[in-house]
């Protein structure tokens, strides 16, 4: 019998413990995720704010991205137990405060150009993160983590846009668009292939018709420059990604 009680309190505790480790894990994937979104929206509202430096607007929008980050970055660290993932945190912290730095002093196209660099570091730090930390996600989850990467993509998108038009390596950053495009409508797919109800089915054919005119913009950055007209296509998206992210949350 003692023997019995022993099992049973060493099973509770491994359980215990495997969803406290389960627990952590998700929270450190989402808040990558942040740091994966908000490096792709630093580099894109820097050179927005380069394009329009009277905007001061843009700049408040910089300051509370950093703290977004900044708070992300802390949250990982409380929680993970990896060394690289520490190591990682700690040149992400570094870059942030350097942007800190680019923030008090007046914008220019060298410190566009460091914002773009910046944003990768951030990219791959938090897929490196990421990727220490697994967990099996649901259906609903999936199209939850893809509708976040879908937003993602969608800064990215709209950060090389603006690269492009502002001459900054127009050809790199055209074809790196260019991927981002195809990364995104492979989202698009996914979504509308899901048998979502008639009352979010015009939701998603909403987003669909947004994101072809979008996309048509995007393709004439070398004749046609309209990024403020973008950065509005952009928040009407957002808020249907919003909406559809919604419902799958609702679903698990």
């Amino acid at each position: 019998m003692k023997k019995l009680l022993t099992l049973l309190l060493l099973n509770l505790f491994i359980t215990k413990t495997l969803l406290a480790s389960t627990r952590g894990d998700v929270k450190i994937i989402e808040a990558s995720e942040n740091i994966r979104l908000l490096g792709q929206k630093i580099a894109k509202d820097y050179l927005y704010y380069y394009k329009n430096p009277k905007k001061l607007n843009l700049k408040e929008d910089l300051d509370d991205d950093i703290k977004m980050i900044e708070e992300s970055i802390v949250e990982i660290g409380m929680i993970t137990k990896y060394k690289d993932s520490k190591n990682i945190l700690d040149f992400l912290s570094y870059n942030k405060d350097e942007i800190k730095e680019i923030l008090q002093e007046k914008v220019s196209k060298e410190k566009s150009i460091l914002m773009l660099d910046y944003g990768e570091s951030f990219l791959e730090g938090a897929n490196s993160i990421a990727k220490e930390h697994s967990y099996t996600f649901s259906s609903e989850e999936k199209m939850l983590m893809s509708i976040k990467k879908m937003e993602y993509l969608l800064e990215r998108i709209i950060k090389y846009y603006v690269a492009t038009t502002l001459n900054i390596d127009k050809k790199n950053n055209f074809n790196n668009m260019k991927q981002s495009i195809v990364a995104l409508e492979k989202i698009v797919a996914r979504i509308n292939a899901y048998p979502y109800p008639t009352i979010l089915v015009k939701e998603v054919n909403k987003m669909n018709d947004v994101w072809n005119k979008h996309r048509s913009f995007l393709y004439k950055s070398n004749e046609l420059s309209v990024p403020n007209l973008l950065l509005s296509s952009e928040i009407i998206l957002k808020k249907s990604m919003i909406k559809i992210a919604l419902y799958h949350k609702q679903n698990q």
